[in-house]
């Protein structure tokens, strides 16, 4: 270990503390501009500018050239602070589909059961076996070049189209909110992104996401005390808890089991888990939902307070929503960028071998990979070359068919590189002939359970051929931890 535990939590929390107050006191001044006469334009701009400039230095802060704190966080963050940054992925995730959400995952309660099994299940189970990523479990289970390869191209994919999705989104809802130009919005996404996630890695990532959740709780917190106060809240949130969900036909339930088992697997969703100490994954898992629920009840309080009466026109509102509204996209957007720079994975088996000569190269290649993500999204959203809703629902969908099953196999210590071939192979084709050749507009339904029959039988594919497959022997990565117990310590 590089420092003792209660060191670690005590400098933890005071940057907590601090980034708190700061924010707090910049809110309170922007409050106090608008009171003194400040221009309206000026006090709507700085609520953005401040969330910028913080998620900026907040990245800058947390820039590492260890190995074990750029992949893993050093396996050091407190489980409340993982709890905010998967509520902050989370969030991201629903606004990035917007409207479409109810078309593509309904219902609500089978997305509910998604982020439970992300949290509580899957997430540990990664944790458990000492992974910074799901590319780990696969490269350790299943070692052969091209298959790795594969896998690295997917996960790619999965995080290249999560991060533009997230971007879109996060660019939409700050130039809704902020009132600001296309262009500057990018810019501002853009540089965050950067500032997050290249300089620290996954450490970046969770810093970011968690100060993302809590100022957008805040400013949510005081959108919803205007609701209560104007007595509109309580009615939104019944109308909003009131959604109906569909009758039980077949069909119903087997889109119910693909949005559920899509964001269960989703690789964006366990990327908190894995920074956490050992047996703290389902703590954290478990406060991120209670999170979720926090979030989503005061954030439709909150809309009916910031869009009531005069407070709708106010400055100060308009800079407060300017700083929030966007927070929970981009910390999506993020998470995308962190998992397809993570594509390839570390063999655990060998890593203490490795991790030594190899740890600037490494880091170095995955800050180019995150690099050139968020230069593609940047383009493409520029361009409007995607949809945001369809192109996040292909990266749940590519998951779900191929990289899920994989997983499910490779924890499960069974099979090898020509199972995996077999698991890979099927679950290809059966998703190809279930999409057809109109899989240019193939609604998020139809994309999901192509993916959940793929996901299906490309498992039991892979499973069969496991029993004709020698076993491997267990590798005993799991005997420690080599992203906590490295022998070496790099210097900063």
């Amino acid at each position: 270990m590089y420092a003792a535990p209660h060191r670690d939590r005590e400098r933890i929390d005071g940057l907590a503390i601090f980034v708190s107050a700061a924010f707090l006191t910049a809110l309170g001044l922007l409050a106090a501009l608008a009171r003194v006469g400040a221009p309206d334009r000026v006090v709507a701009a700085l609520g953005p500018l401040i969330a910028v400039m913080g998620l900026v230095t907040l990245g800058v802060v947390n820039r590492t050239g260890r190995l074990s704190d750029f992949l893993a966080a050093r396996r050091a963050v407190p489980r409340f602070y993982a709890g905010l940054a998967l509520a902050a992925t989370a969030t991201g995730l629903a606004l990035a589909f917007g409207g479409h959400a109810a078309d593509a995952l309904t219902p609500w309660p089978a997305a509910a059961a998604g982020l439970v099994g992300a949290a509580l299940v899957v997430g540990p189970l990664l944790r458990r076996a000492n992974a910074s990523a799901v590319a780990d479990v696969l490269a350790t289970r299943f070692p052969a070049a091209p298959i790795r390869l594969v896998f690295a191209l997917t996960i790619f994919v999965v995080g290249g189209l999560t991060a533009a999705a997230g971007f879109a989104a996060a660019v939409d809802a700050l130039a809704a909110a902020a009132g600001l130009s296309r262009r500057l919005a990018e810019i501002a996404i853009a540089t965050t992104l950067v500032a997050g996630v290249i300089p620290g890695g996954l450490k970046g990532l969770m810093w970011s996401n968690a100060a993302s959740a809590g100022a957008a709780l805040a400013v949510a917190a005081i959108g919803a005390t205007l609701a209560w106060g104007g007595g509109g809240g309580p009615d939104v949130a019944a109308e909003w808890l009131a959604i109906p969900v569909e009758p039980n036909d077949a069909a119903f339930l087997l889109r119910a089991a693909a949005g559920a088992l899509a964001l269960a697997g989703f690789l964006p969703f366990v990327l908190p888990s894995l920074a956490v100490p050992q047996g703290e994954a389902q703590r954290a898992g478990a406060i991120g939902l209670i999170l979720v629920l926090i979030a989503a009840a005061l954030g439709v309080a909150a809309s009916a307070g910031f869009a009531a009466g005069a407070t709708a026109r106010s400055p100060t509102a308009t800079a407060l929503v300017g700083a929030a509204a966007w927070l929970p996209a981009a910390a999506l957007a993020r998470a995308g960028v962190v998992t397809a720079g993570r594509g390839f994975g570390v063999d655990l088996s060998a890593a203490y071998a490795r991790f030594a000569v190899l740890s600037s190269r490494r880091i170095a290649l995955s800050r180019l990979t995150m690099l050139a993500v968020i230069g593609a999204s940047a383009v493409a959203v520029h361009r409007g070359l995607f949809d945001p809703p369809h192109a996040l629902a292909w990266a749940l969908a590519l998951n779900l068919a191929l990289v899920t099953p994989a997983m499910a196999l490779a924890l499960a210590e069974r099979g090898g590189p020509r199972s995996a071939a077999l698991l890979l192979a099927t679950a290809a084709v059966t998703f190809a002939a279930a999409i057809g050749p109109g899989w240019r507009s193939a609604p998020p339904q139809q994309l999901l359970v192509a993916a959940l029959v793929a996901g299906a039988l490309g498992l039991l594919a892979g499973a069969a051929g496991a029993l004709f497959e020698r076993r491997k022997p267990p590798t005993g990565a799991t005997r420690f931890d080599p992203f906590a117990d490295l022998p070496f310590a790099a210097p900063e």
